[in-house]
């Protein structure tokens, strides 16, 4: 693959003096933010390559078991900050819907779909794990969020449900619905323009690194599969346990919880 030298990775950061130019142009308060965002993203990348590489370089299935149960911790941290209610039960519930789907998704892909050499070898786990996680964490921030407010939108319709003698299941039923539908809909999208509208990620790194197009494309269909899966999985565990700590034993909702 060809290699990007020191300056033209400094060019490609040159780019960004058109977004600045269009931030004080509207006078939008953004530059700061685009110089530390861009800044954050430099130092922690230059930190995690050298990690991966060394990852890469040990090939070692316990350092890669600790760096996926990193990834794992930080991506159920980054959840916990962006929802604003409920936030103290919101650690078991994503660590439980994102290991769960975790370790259905990833061990299926290992055994049954890639079975790398050796079978935990970072090239492969990091990677796949990181689209996976990614996406799953993303989606189940967004349908943890949708169904919360669907709930409390709509409370009278909840107590109208519960008060005819439903389930708490069943009161909860539509908001989880629309939850779902709202956090899948993304994934369902970007799937179905993939090929002809855009070339995803992985795909495109694969062909620059020397793959052949197709087994780029066998590639990006079972990651895809994986993520889709992964995400429905860890979006349905996610709101299901969120319902059984949201309400109380009388099917009440319990007090909000910083």
């Amino acid at each position: 693959m060809m290699d990007i030298s020191y300056l033209g990775l400094l060019f490609s950061m040159l780019l960004l003096v058109f977004p600045l130019i269009i931030f004080h142009t509207l006078k939008l308060k953004l530059s700061k933010q685009l110089m530390i965002s861009f800044g954050r993203m430099i130092g922690q990348l230059a930190i995690v390559g050298l990690w991966l590489q060394f990852l890469l370089d040990q090939e070692d299935w316990r350092l890669t078991l600790l760096w996926a149960g990193i990834m794992l911790i930080n991506a159920i941290f980054t959840v916990k900050g962006r929802l604003k209610s409920q936030r103290r039960i919101l650690l078991p519930v994503m660590f439980s819907a994102l290991g769960i789907a975790s370790l259905v998704v990833m061990p299926w892909i290992l055994f049954m779909v890639v079975r790398p050499d050796p079978f935990f070898s970072a090239k492969f786990v990091i990677p796949i794990y990181g689209m996976v996680l990614g996406n799953s964490m993303n989606s189940c921030a967004l349908a943890l969020e949708r169904f919360e407010s669907g709930l409390s939108d709509n409370w009278k319709a909840y107590y109208t449900r519960i008060s005819l003698g439903a389930s708490i299941w069943e009161a909860a039923l539509p908001p989880f619905r629309k939850a779902m539908q709202a956090s899948l809909m993304p994934q369902l999208l970007t799937i179905a323009s993939m090929g002809v509208v855009s070339l995803p990620g992985m795909m495109t790194g694969q062909i620059l690194g020397g793959s052949s197009a197709i087994v780029a494309i066998k590639y990006q269909m079972m990651v895809m599969a994986a993520i889709f899966s992964a995400v429905a999985l860890a979006d349905f565990i996610a709101i299901r346990l969120y319902l059984a700590k949201r309400f109380d034993k009388f099917y009440m909702p319990k007090k909000d919880i910083a």
